[in-house]
């Protein structure tokens, strides 16, 4: 797989995180399953101030972390150099079943009142999103983060000023190099926010789909890396 067709995954990846994260905080206990920090701000303040919910974040955290260590495990043979390997295709596949599976539990709630609680639900989403991101962390994208975004916010508005500050006594690739991680970062907030966008008007519209978005997405990129696993060239 080419470095290029990595990139266009990651956008992927980025709308399925702030999908889910507008999924769970609309629609699964107004706690987070990709923004951590805000599910640790959601449990600290809860602590003291009565009517606060504090069980939904501190599942979120909870199966997150599951998630995030699950990915680590069946990753941990995943070889340098290689653009994208294939533990992390099968990584993404099983968060894609995980996730497709929500969904369906989620029409089934929404239509016929299944005894499924939606906390379950919410843990079960939680740990598909740490499994990816446990499974980005092995591709080491420099600046690149497709769940916690404010990693990604902060390496961007860092890398401009330093683009700024450094362009003189960079060269032309360097430059380029520079340019196009910027674009990628950029390119992986955009997503983040038009999902969740997106998320907002089908909860209004059409909630019933709102976790197809989520699951899409990741079975478009798991497919998709399955079928170029075995192409390991990089450009």
């Amino acid at each position: 797989m080419r470095s290029s067709e990595r990139d266009v995954l990651l956008f992927f990846l980025a709308t399925a995180s702030g999908s889910a994260d507008g999924w769970s905080y609309l629609g699964l206990g107004h706690a987070f399953v990709a923004n951590m920090t805000g599910n640790t701000v959601l449990t600290g303040i809860a602590v003291f101030l009565k009517g606060n919910d504090y069980i939904a974040p501190l599942i979120g955290i909870c199966c997150y972390a599951l998630g995030a260590a699950a990915a680590a495990f069946f990753t941990r043979k995943v070889q340098e150099g290689i653009t994208w390997d294939r533990p992390i295709t099968l990584t993404l596949l099983l968060e894609a079943l995980i996730l497709a599976a929500a969904e369906a539990a989620w029409v089934g709630v929404r239509l016929h009142s299944f005894p499924l609680s939606l906390r379950v639900l919410h843990g079960f989403v939680a740990f598909a999103i740490g499994l990816q991101s446990g499974a980005m962390l092995r591709l080491k994208v420099p600046g690149i983060v497709t769940t916690y975004i404010t990693g990604t916010w902060t390496n961007l508005m860092s890398g401009l000023v330093h683009f700024e500050w450094e362009k003189s006594r960079e060269t032309p690739r360097e430059k380029l190099q520079f340019e196009e991680r910027l674009l990628l970062q950029a390119g992986v907030l955009a997503a983040y926010f038009l999902s969740a966008v997106l998320t907002g008007w089908l909860f209004l519209h059409s909630p019933l789909v709102v976790g197809a978005i989520t699951a899409g997405s990741v079975v478009i990129v798991a497919i998709y890396a399955a079928i170029r696993t075995n192409d390991i060239t990089e450009s």
